[in-house]
């Protein structure tokens, strides 16, 4: 049985190997990918290992730098229920709350 923390590991293993074969492509070393990011070698090798210590700001800022920022769109955006959206447009708007007694 695979468990969350399995599939969150190989996620993670798989998106660091993307992220070596882009900088790869771009002909830079971990040195000086790493000096962009403001981190040392070693943090951004083990960021290309896949480390869940990885702060989420570095990908994005990683992904900022290869030009692949807008993938983290789909990630972030969040999933719609057609049959939610289409009872919220159908139905009334209602207040949050009912009307206030008065102290007497």
């Amino acid at each position: 049985m695979i468990t969350n923390e399995q599939n969150v590991g190989s996620l993670l293993l798989r998106l660091g190997e993307r992220l070596k074969e882009a900088r790869l492509a771009r002909n830079e070393s971990q040195e000086l990918f790493a000096q962009r990011l403001g981190l040392t070698r070693q943090s951004y090798s083990k960021m290309e290992k896949g480390s869940p210590q990885t702060l989420i700001g570095k990908w994005l800022e990683a992904s900022s730098i290869l030009g692949r920022l807008d993938g983290w769109q789909e990630v972030l955006t969040p999933k719609e229920d057609l049959f939610a959206k289409f009872k919220r447009k159908t139905s009334k708007r209602q207040r949050a709350g009912g009307r206030r007694k008065k102290k007497t």
